[in-house]
């Protein structure tokens, strides 16, 4: 064998799996692969506001091999803001393998990592008097607040980290293998053997862990399937990215860091909020040619905004016959692209409500600047389905008696974000697949995690299990 554990992806449930690896077992032999770049060469012009910039925008050419805001080292949580949310109440699935204390011992292990490599003492308490306040108005309203100890890391403290993380891991020896695809896994009599990297590269191993991210779950479903792996197919989420006042967010923001509400709508949908980003922007994300809206912020204040933005979700689960959720939600998003020329649209919540687009001088006229200069201005109602749209603006008044003005006329909107998940293969209670011996699949892309804190707990879990064996 070539070595003793591949990893594919090099996100949380990578990087996090190879520092309990390696540090439990000096003399393991260990390859990271991922079809991005290494930290230091992740950069990206969306970041500084350029989407003409952006490779894959208008001319139909793609950032080479895979767009920088979503792969290589660091994964997509690399430019996501970076809250690492320590609790056991959201963030993804694994309590259908492993109990809840287990989870939550991961999380720490995940945690005290991060904080060995420079991570922010700071972590919010929502147990506070001022929490509860907040949680009796949403409670009165029909939302439910979902609690957790939230250690902002920022996308600049973020990067910083993960920097420090990949020089300790080449310095441990972990090989790296960036800007190559893997195309497929090596399988001989259900057990896993290697992988095979574009070029027809064949790399053998006695393990193999998949944590290829949202971003490669399409990739991952349709490779184990070609190998007769069974699946359970997972919901989407789709939405939009919802950008106010900082003023408007001040206790959330405050008390809370990030608001985490669900809400039930009338028409039996469930509306989440997620990635709250004080002071923060709406940048976009580039899905194998899909723009998407996403928000991130900074831990230094000087790099802040006045607005604090957020995603509204809408959980949608499908039934038989049909079984591309994913491919459903890039649809709806590559809708908003057509109609935007290549970008994502804002609108603002009162043209919404009204039934008419937001136009340049609308927007202008607004009291929110918006901090996605290059979001076109148009009609969510023209791409986002009835249910998904009158569910968020539910949603958005719900919200109004929890953060008043949330729902005023200036609020601004920016579509579409989705949220991917995989179909989930099946795994046993160390994340190994039961039909391929000694192939482990983790993190968001294997539709068992859902952010930063699980997918790197997913991570140590498969180590724990592969280090049994030696």
């Amino acid at each position: 064998m070539d070595y003793d554990v591949i990893i594919v992806g090099a996100g949380p449930t990578g990087y996090m799996c190879a520092i309990k690896l390696i540090e439990k077992r000096e003399d393991l032999r260990i390859l990271i692969v991922d079809r991005g770049k290494s930290i230091e060469k992740r950069t990206c012009p969306v970041l500084n506001h350029q989407l003409s910039a952006c490779p894959k925008n208008k001319n139909g050419q793609s950032c080479l091999p895979s767009c920088s805001m979503t792969c290589g080292f660091g994964g997509a949580g690399a430019f996501s803001d970076g809250k690492f949310n320590i609790t056991t109440q959201f963030g993804g699935w694994l309590d259908e393998f492993i109990t809840k204390e287990k989870i939550l011992s991961l999380i720490k292990y995940c945690d005290q990592i991060n904080l060995r490599f420079g991570a922010t003492e700071t972590i919010t308490d929502p147990y506070t008097d001022e929490v509860r306040k907040i949680e009796q108005k949403a409670i009165g309203n029909g939302l439910m607040l979902l609690r957790a100890n939230v250690r902002h890391l920022g996308t600049d403290q973020n990067l910083h980290i993960l920097s420090k993380i990949y020089s300790y891991l080449v310095s441990k020896h972990v090989d790296f293998i960036f800007e190559k695809q893997c195309e497929d896994i090596i399988v001989e009599n259900n057990e896993v053997k290697g992988i095979l990297l574009e070029g027809d590269k064949k790399i053998t191993a006695k393990n193999v862990v998949l944590g290829v991210g949202r971003e490669g779950s399409s990739f991952l479903s349709n490779m184990l399937k070609r190998h007769n792996v069974t699946f359970t197919n997972n919901q989407v989420d789709i939405g939009v990215r919802v950008e106010t006042s900082n003023i408007v967010m001040q206790d959330i923001n405050k008390y809370l860091y990030e608001g985490k509400f669900i809400y039930s709508t009338s028409q039996g949908t469930t509306v989440r909020t997620f990635c709250s980003n004080p002071s923060g922007h709406v940048v976009i994300e580039n899905d194998d040619g899909v723009i998407l809206a996403n928000g991130h912020s900074y831990a230094d204040p000087n790099l802040g905004s006045e607005n604090t933005n957020f995603a509204l979700l809408v959980s949608h689960k499908f039934s038989e016959p049909f079984s591309d959720p994913n491919q459903f939600a890039k649809d709806v998003a590559s809708l908003a692209n057509r109609l935007s020329c290549g970008s994502v649209i804002v609108q603002k919540y009162g043209d919404l409500k009204r039934g008419r687009r937001s136009t340049p001088e609308r927007i202008k006229k607004g009291f929110i600047r918006p901090t996605l200069k290059e979001a076109v201005p148009g009609d969510l109602g023209l791409c986002l389905p009835y249910k998904n749209l009158s569910s968020i603006i539910e949603m958005i008044e719900a919200l109004n008696y929890v953060t008043p003005g949330i729902a005023n006329d200036h609020t601004l909107l920016y579509g579409v974000e989705a949220k991917f998940f995989s179909a989930r293969p099946k795994l046993s209670s160390s994340l190994e697949s039961l039909e391929i011996k000694n192939l482990y699949c983790g993190g968001d892309g294997a539709g068992v995690t859902r952010g930063l804190a699980q997918a790197g707990a997913s991570g140590v879990l498969i180590a724990d299990k592969i280090l049994e064996e030696y």
